[in-house]
């Protein structure tokens, strides 16, 4: 029995879950077997309610790995045609980007570090952060 199944039963959405594939879904039902009994999780142990604690009380919910497989999948299958329109639109940053860095790295460090501390102070004196 999973922490969270007097959800689904409260709510008469258990037929709805499909049937359990059995097998050890959590770590108290191994260590109720390991011990030969049922380990009751106390109200402070309860895990936070996310997808696979979830599926641990009703298999229709997926699990996060299959929540994550289906992002990556759908990414990849869009990443091709995302490239035509997101490249042109982001060349001038990346441009910008290289130019900073080619600043950066031929300008010396005692040029540098105090100059970024002043850019720093005067963002933070117009935002009005400092008193």
């Amino acid at each position: 029995m999973a922490t969270y199944d007097f959800v689904f039963e409260a709510l008469g959405l258990k037929e709805a879950c499909g049937t359990d594939k059995g097998g050890l879904s959590s770590m108290a039902d191994l260590m109720g077997q390991a011990t030969g009994g049922k380990v009751e999780v106390s109200l402070w142990d309860t895990p936070f309610p996310s997808l696979d604690v979830l599926h641990e009380a009703c298999p229709a919910i997926p699990q996060s790995r299959d929540l994550t497989l289906g992002l990556e999948q759908g990414f990849l299958a869009i990443k091709d045609s995302l490239k035509v329109v997101v490249d042109p639109l982001t060349q001038p940053l990346s441009w910008a980007l290289n130019d900073a860095l080619w600043v950066m790295q031929s300008i010396p460090w005692w040029i540098m570090i105090p100059a970024l501390a002043l850019i720093a102070w005067g963002s933070v004196a117009r935002s009005g952060w400092c008193g």
